[in-house]
């Protein structure tokens, strides 16, 4: 009678004796597995946008590397004398380049086209890319570029003796 009016004075102050905490009280107060519920949360936050930083690098990357292939092809055409050798020049160097950038950026999903003209200024000379990759689609909520990437550029060719 005595063990038991004891028992029942501690439930009235809300202390338990030593080994007696009903299990109720003892999940509420259990934090254990918190830190993993909460790094759970944060960590799909977290991967999300460290993917999509990822995603739209590559995005950006091989525009670079894009723009870079059509300004190496410029600068060799310029070195040309004729229209064939000027397109030839070109060609190799924007084919050099890409293929520099060959984890990046596949050569053989890049169109390569060349247009020369006259104007005013001289000859000139149009040099692009089109590029088609479905590799950037990787991610469901980032949104990928154009179906195909058009990078060009137009050169003049001037003759500096008039």
């Amino acid at each position: 009678m005595f063990l038991r009016l004891r028992i029942e004075r501690d439930v009235s102050r809300g202390t338990f004796p030593k080994g007696k905490v009903p299990a109720r009280r003892q999940l509420t107060r259990d934090e254990g597995g918190s830190v993993a519920i909460e790094f759970a949360f944060i960590a799909a936050v977290f991967l999300t946008i460290l993917f999509g930083i990822m995603s739209y690098g590559f995005q950006f990357a091989t525009r670079i590397a894009l723009s870079y292939a059509v300004t190496e092809g410029g600068r060799a055409a310029v070195a040309g004398l004729d229209g064939a050798e000027r397109e030839t020049y070109a060609t190799a160097a924007m084919t050099r380049a890409l293929d520099a950038y060959s984890p990046l950026v596949d050569p053989a999903l890049a169109q390569m086209t060349f247009t020369q003209g006259t104007s005013a200024a001289g000859d000139t000379l149009e040099i692009g890319i089109d590029y088609t990759d479905a590799r950037f689609s990787f991610l469901p909520f980032v949104p990928t570029p154009e179906e195909t990437i058009r990078v060009e550029t137009t050169f003049v060719v001037a003759d500096p003796s008039g």
